[in-house]
């Protein structure tokens, strides 16, 4: 009888390991998903500022060399 408790208990403790090793292996995969999708994001906002940023510069460029050439034009 003592032996059949033993076996028992370790019976359930063998499944609630294994039910813990589940629920890891689960939060593993959801840490991953999330990591991914974070990266993504991460990606798709600095796509966008290095837009705005490359646009920005042009613009900028474009102010300076139309205020050299209006220097240029009234020193000569």
């Amino acid at each position: 009888e003592t032996l059949q408790r033993i076996v028992s208990t370790l019976v359930n403790k063998n499944d609630e390991i294994h039910n813990f090793i589940d629920m890891l292996n689960h939060t593993i995969s959801n840490v991953q998903v999330n990591s991914s999708n974070a990266i993504s994001e991460l990606d798709e906002e600095f796509d966008g500022l290095y837009s705005v940023l490359h646009e920005m510069k042009g613009s900028m460029a474009n102010t300076i060399q139309q205020e050299e050439a209006r220097k240029i034009q009234a020193l000569q």
